[in-house]
């Protein structure tokens, strides 16, 4: 880049800056996030404490979005996955540091999951002292049952497999010959186009079809795991939980009740 170039971005950007300091507050971000019904977005005060979520948000959970406010993820979810929830939130604002494009399984009212990609920001005060963070994610199943947004359609044919097959032991070498590639890299393209591993990739899918089954089956959990091709109980109990961080049962047990 010349020095003609960076002079007219500098001046490109001023006038930019110049315009947004002219702005009413948040006419932009608020409004826009509104009109994005597959993105949730909130902002949070140093302590975790929900200030403000879009109406995406409360849809999800099935409450107005005032009902949020002034309360902690600890109110709304399973104790082992607020937990989690909570530490990204404290390690952002702790370090300062953004968190971008986490791929997570997030939980719906009354149980159930969707595939969906989470960043987080932390937010400062005027002093440049912090405040809180803000979140936003969004849905990637935009067509049911395949997590996958436009720009990965590459991927397509694999994501399709594993949901078609998700009944059955899949390996990653099974899918890097179906993709007529190697294993290394299979590994590369999923990275960068789901940004998680393929083995991840079975095992959320696997995860997510549990889900389902544990809150709409009167399926036993051996017979959850046996029709998701687990050879032993206690492998698909060790699978789900690294995902989910509860076990089956309590995931059952804590969502039943909720729904009920």
């Amino acid at each position: 880049m010349n020095n003609r170039t960076v002079k007219k971005a500098t001046q490109d950007w001023s006038v930019f800056s110049d315009f947004v300091k002219e702005m009413r507050p948040g006419q932009i971000a608020l409004g826009l996030f509104e009109a994005l019904p597959d993105v949730i977005f909130w902002i949070k005060d140093r302590s975790h404490r929900f200030l403000f979520v879009n109406q995406a948000y409360g849809e999800l959970w099935g409450h107005p979005p005032e009902y949020f406010v002034g309360k902690t993820d600890a109110d709304l979810n399973a104790d082992e996955l607020a937990r989690v929830y909570m530490q990204d939130d404290e390690e952002v604002s702790s370090t300062g540091v953004p968190m971008h494009n986490k791929m997570e399984l997030v939980t719906r009212k009354a149980g159930g999951v969707e595939w969906r990609m989470t960043s987080k920001i932390p937010l400062y005060g005027k002093s440049g002292e912090l405040i809180g963070t803000a979140g936003v994610s969004r849905r990637l199943d935009q067509r049911e049952g395949h997590p996958l947004p436009a720009p990965y359609r590459a991927m397509s044919k694999l994501v399709e497999y594993v949901h078609e097959h998700v009944s059955e032991p899949l390996a990653v070498d099974q899918l890097a010959k179906l993709a007529g590639m190697s294993v290394s890299t299979l590994e590369r393209r999923f990275r960068s186009h789901l940004g998680t591993s393929p083995k991840r990739f079975i095992l959320h899918s696997k995860v997510a079809a549990a889900c389902d089954r544990l809150l709409a089956t009167p399926m036993t959990i051996s017979e959850i795991s046996e029709s998701l091709g687990y050879n032993e109980h206690a492998s698909f109990t060790r699978a789900f939980t690294s995902v989910m961080h509860m076990s089956p049962t309590a995931y059952r047990k804590y969502y039943k009740a909720t729904s009920g």
